[in-house]
């Protein structure tokens, strides 16, 4: 069997030698990479500094956290930092800030941490890529939080997708989609109805529910997004043990 892994550019490379070493026929396919918004960057330094003590702070991903610590020094001590997942905690940890992750590496694990529960009045800071992340700033407005968002990179098409190997769509059983922006850039590369009649492989309801309005009829939610969750569906996948919802 053999699956088609959709991921930015960026970590094609890790997360096919991770897939093979699962025992994985596995393309890894690039649609997009990251541009990071030179204008943000050049303001995160007085950003930071103007950031009370009490501020609570969210890091969506490995980008953002790789820009937060060139100024690991800046950020207020007692600063509370939160990491989507556990790749980029690990980031934030080796510079010495300190950062609670949830159990599921997604915005709604991020939201059911007790810390991020009672928000009112309080300063919210989201540094994530434009455009994403919209379920976080949404949630915890509603729960009161003051919430600023710092876009410091996009996702960028490429001109043409860029594969760890050459493949023709006949090969492939089973695609794996990582976000919703890369699903939806899936349908602008590939052909519809070939996308439509494989299952699909995702990261969250919310991915699943992009991947469903474009007519995809078979989906399993992965833990999350790290490769270790991936692989863990792909092998349930590949195995007939994999529950599909029907859509």
């Amino acid at each position: 069997m053999t699956f088609l892994l959709l991921r930015p550019l960026a970590k094609c490379q890790a997360s096919q030698a991770s897939f093979s070493a699962a025992g994985l026929d596995t393309i890894a396919c690039a649609l997009q990479d990251t541009q990071l918004n030179q204008q943000a960057i050049a303001r995160l330094p007085n950003d930071i500094q103007r950031l009370t003590a009490d501020s609570l702070v969210i890091v969506t991903s490995t980008v953002a956290a790789e820009e937060c610590v060139r100024y690991a020094t800046l950020w207020p001590p007692h600063c509370q930092f939160f990491a989507v997942g556990a790749s980029t905690a690990k980031i934030l940890f080796a510079h010495g800030l300190q950062v609670t992750v949830p159990d599921q590496a997604r915005s709604e694990g991020l939201l059911a941490l007790p810390a991020l529960q009672q928000v009112n009045k309080r300063h919210v800071v989201i540094i994530k890529g434009f455009g994403g992340r919209d379920l976080l700033a949404e949630t915890l407005n509603r729960r009161g939080a003051q919430v600023q968002e710092w876009d410091l990179y996009q996702r960028i098409n490429l001109d043409s997708p860029s594969s760890t190997r050459h493949w023709h769509k006949e090969e492939i059983q089973c695609i794996i989609a990582t976000s919703g922006e890369v699903i939806e850039a899936a349908f602008a590369y590939f052909p519809a109805e070939w996308l439509r009649a494989l299952p699909w492989i995702v990261v969250s309801q919310r991915t699943a529910q992009i991947a469903a309005k474009l007519g995809v009829k078979q989906l399993l939610v992965s833990a999350n997004a790290s490769d270790d969750m991936l692989i863990a569906s792909a092998l349930q996948v590949q195995s007939n043990r994999a529950i599909f919802l029907e859509y």
